[in-house]
């Protein structure tokens, strides 16, 4: 008798409930709608076991009741710790809410476990791409596959990194492998398309891209990259209305699905932190900021040289980057968040940028000594080299630039704003927070605008030993302004420059520029808004100052 009811609890027939299991985990093979069906009616029906609570979780977390989901999969756990389907099934619900660093260690908890199980491997692997891991992501789609040498799923994402490294070949073969198990693999599928539209075979990958649209493999985080891949199919047709509409369509798509994650009420976002930057420093009192904070007593500079690399998204700063990365005595930094640890300290409010001004040698010496551990944990020799770190959007952080790092270059790439703007707004970006406020075309000129005003209140209130390189400028005179920009960092000009491509073409480059990147220089980069000017007459009183500021031709 239960003290609590009064009434009497059954015993459960063991051999009743293994075989509700077992007509579970045969649903799962064939039907997962019968699958969940039945794990409900066993759920109500007393049974707990991880394999009923993580298959309804699933299908919780597809319908966006992830606390509800969350909820079973602590019950799973508490149930048999040591579950390893369960602790992937917690990655899988963290990604499906994009907290990608606790999904990995979900999965990397699962790989603890076991080793040797594919699935967690891959989905690991797949958080960390997400991440722009490139490498890990790799690593772990190769185990994936080695344990599961029939596994389409790695297939296709082994398929989808050979085309980011420009591996056309590697890539087919991975991705026809994958389909050859699986006909509708959608990783493989995409970057069968993406091959397309790197061969200009825009057609081709428009056709592949429409069968793909409703590919149920593709979740709410990649359902958008379609459409924007779509768009630049369409777009090399010459079918720019269609083109922008798809654009459109797959920020849309982005904005819905990372909205709460970076349209959070309360939570200052990357707009509101340029505008609150650029108030500060428009009244910043001038001695605080007119000098860098000086080397401490016997500190010497690990590096021959240092530099970063900044600008607005879009501005060619990966295609100054690579044209950097082939002289021999410079060493790149390609979109690692070095300054991570460091930011978080200085920039929140008012009162941490004025500890920022007012750092003694010291403790700036310290905030160095993580920033070069940070390089060198990334195996970055740097004491013979000078050493470029871009990141665009460090342009922002010029004051923790400014005053950190005393001696250091500041290279500034520009744009037409038109294309600039225009370019933000269709590529499908590794999302964060800075490429979140492209969901929007509009959104997208605003910030541009922000930032562009930034950085002009730093060029008059921060120490910048700053050069500008302008992206059409480089295009037409290349060895002019890359001799000017050697100059600048204290380098001679090297005539291996001048095949800055071919190198590229062998080096992981990990932004949406790599396609045009390993082409080499080409001018037909330049002026491309034209073909959308309709579309942007909305934005054009934002972009217009701009335009004429920097000298371009208004039209």
């Amino acid at each position: 008798m239960s003290q609590f009811s009064g009434t009497t609890v059954a015993p459960r027939d063991p051999e009743r409930d293994q075989q509700t299991l077992d007509a579970i985990v045969a649903a799962v093979q064939s039907d997962m709608d019968v699958a969940v069906v039945l794990s409900e009616q066993a759920l109500a029906d007393g049974l707990q076991h991880p394999i009923i609570l993580t298959i309804i979780a699933d299908r919780l977390g597809d319908e966006g009741r992830f606390d509800e989901a969350m909820g079973l999969l602590n019950r799973a756990a508490g149930l048999d710790p040591t579950d390893v389907y369960t602790w992937n099934a917690v990655g899988l619900c963290l990604a499906k809410q994009d907290l990608r660093r606790e999904a990995a260690n979900a999965f990397d908890h699962a790989l603890k476990i076991d080793p040797q199980f594919p699935q967690a491997h891959f989905n690991l692997g797949a958080a960390l791409e997400r991440m722009g891991d490139h490498n890990g992501a790799r690593h772990h789609y190769e185990q994936a596959l080695r344990f599961g040498p029939d596994y389409p799923d790695p297939m296709g994402g082994l398929a989808s990194l050979a085309v980011r490294r420009g591996e056309a070949d590697v890539a087919k073969d991975f991705a026809l492998r994958a389909l050859a198990i699986e006909p509708n693999q959608p990783t493989a599928l995409a970057a069968l398309a993406n091959i397309e539209l790197n061969e200009k075979n825009f057609a081709g990958a428009e056709q592949r891209l429409r069968a793909l649209m409703n590919n149920p493999g593709f979740d709410r985080f990649d359902r958008p990259t379609v459409h924007c891949m779509l768009g630049d199919a369409l777009d090399g047709q010459g079918r720019t209305r269609e083109a922008f509409a798809e654009f459109q369509a797959g920020k849309a798509g982005f904005r819905a699905a990372y909205g709460p994650r970076y349209e959070v009420p309360g939570r200052e976002n990357q707009l509101q932190l340029a505008q609150r930057l650029t108030a500060y420093f428009d009244n910043a009192p001038k001695g605080a900021w007119s000098s860098p904070a000086p080397l401490a007593a016997g500190e010497d500079s690990p590096a021959r040289g240092h530099a970063f690399l900044v600008g607005f998204p879009r501005t060619g700063t990966t295609l100054l980057e690579h044209v950097l990365a082939s002289h021999p005595d410079m060493i790149n930094i390609d979109e690692r968040a070095t300054l991570r640890v460091i930011e978080d300290d200085y920039l929140g409010d008012d009162a941490a940028l004025l500890r920022l001004a007012n750092r003694s040698p010291e403790d700036a010496q310290a905030n160095r000594m993580i920033y070069w551990d940070r390089i060198h944990e990334l195996g970055i020799a740097t004491e013979t080299r000078v050493v470029v770190d871009k990141m665009p959007l460090y342009s922002v952080k010029l004051p923790i630039i400014a005053k950190l790092f005393p001696g250091v270059k500041i290279l500034l790439s520009e744009r037409d704003p038109r294309d600039v703007v225009l370019s933000c707004f269709r590529r499908p970006f590794q999302m964060n927070a800075g490429m979140f406020q492209f969901v929007t075309l509009h959104g997208a000129a605003v910030y541009y605008d922000a930032v562009m005003t930034l950085i002009e209140t730093y060029r008059r209130t921060l120490p910048l030993d700053l050069h500008v390189v302008r992206y059409e400028s480089l295009v037409a005179d290349f060895e002019g302004q890359m001799r000017t920009t050697c100059a600048f960092l204290g380098v001679e000009w090297n005539e291996a420059m001048i095949d800055f491509a071919a190198k590229a073409r062998q080096r992981q480059i990990r932004t949406p520029s790599a396609p045009q990147v390993r082409e080499g220089l080409y001018a037909t980069g330049a002026g491309q808004w034209r073909r959308y000017a309709r579309e942007l007459e909305p934005i054009m009183p934002i972009l217009a100052p701009w335009v004429d500021r920097m000298g371009y031709v208004a039209e």
